[in-house]
């Protein structure tokens, strides 16, 4: 039901990263996570990706609390972000991304964000 929706570049081992998803858990935005291995993370990613309930996996994961080893499940969508990053030559993180394509690096406080999300582009 929100408004508008954010796409997130994340390491699941980045402070920075951790204190992004616990501001916009307190924000009216979908929040898309696209986790990329910058600081060796790929194995949590991978767990969070195969997890049954992803988004309580996330914050787990966040939390630095122990994820289950689930079931493996196809992980391509994974190395797609990895390949995009790349490409993209995102090589640290968190980098956010507006629906109008827009893109910050690095940690925002939330009346930034907000304020920020208010600039969207048609």
């Amino acid at each position: 039901s929100a408004k508008q929706s954010i796409t997130i570049f994340t390491d699941f081992r980045c402070g920075y990263c951790r204190a992004l998803a616990s501001v916009l858990r307190g924000m009216d935005v979908k929040v898309v996570e696209r986790p990329i291995s910058v600081l060796g993370s790929r194995d949590i990613a991978d767990r969070v990706y195969c997890s049954k309930n992803q988004e309580q996996a996330l914050h787990a994961a966040y939390a630095g609390e122990p994820l289950k080893n689930g079931a493996s499940c196809d992980t391509s969508g994974l190395d797609a972000n990895e390949a995009f990053a790349r490409q993209h030559g995102l090589s640290g993180t968190p980098v956010i991304v507006r629906s109008d394509g827009a893109m910050l690096e690095g940690y925002r406080p939330k009346a930034f964000l907000e304020s920020w999300l208010k600039e969207v582009r048609s």
